[in-house]
């Protein structure tokens, strides 16, 4: 990916409104692949008094979208598997780390492990994106080769 564009795509990547909203932060990304992290406060937590499952998943789904999207192509979630394996404590730094298992044209699918400060899993998703012919900043702005290879 050209220099000038990842630092450009970063812009976006990094301001996503319900992650923001939710206080998700992109750690780091490449094509592929990225890494979010969650700190959840007491307002997010479900009826046992853990982090709530909706927090777990958004710090997933955020990774998710992070790393669908890396390539500069618009891609849309068409569905989430989630598996939540442990309970998350509220306060407790919770990194989302989304992998691509694989890429065609039009679909995409990601592995995604939620953990804790102790390394413990918190939760694992299965999730598939549409892959658009939109791009993120133009497709002008993208050079051809890489637009053919991704």
């Amino acid at each position: 990916m050209p220099p000038e564009l990842r630092e450009r795509l970063d812009e976006v990547l990094r301001d996503i409104g319900f992650g923001r909203l939710v206080g998700v932060e992109v750690l780091d990304w490449e094509p592929g692949r990225a890494r979010t992290r969650l700190v959840p406060g007491a307002e997010q937590t479900n009826v046992h008094g853990f982090v709530h499952g909706g927090a777990l998943f958004a710090v997933a789904d955020t990774a998710f979208e992070v790393a669908c999207n890396s390539y500069g192509r618009v891609c849309v979630g068409l569905d989430v598997s989630v598996h939540y394996a442990a309970p998350a404590r509220p306060g407790e730094a919770l990194v989302a780390e989304a992998r691509e298992l694989s890429r065609s044209r039009r679909v995409a699918s990601y592995h995604v492990e939620v953990a804790g400060e102790d390394g413990r899993l918190r939760c694992t998703a299965l999730a598939v994106a549409f892959r658009t012919d939109r791009w993120h900043l133009g497709e002008e702005a993208w050079p051809a080769e890489w637009r053919e290879g991704v």
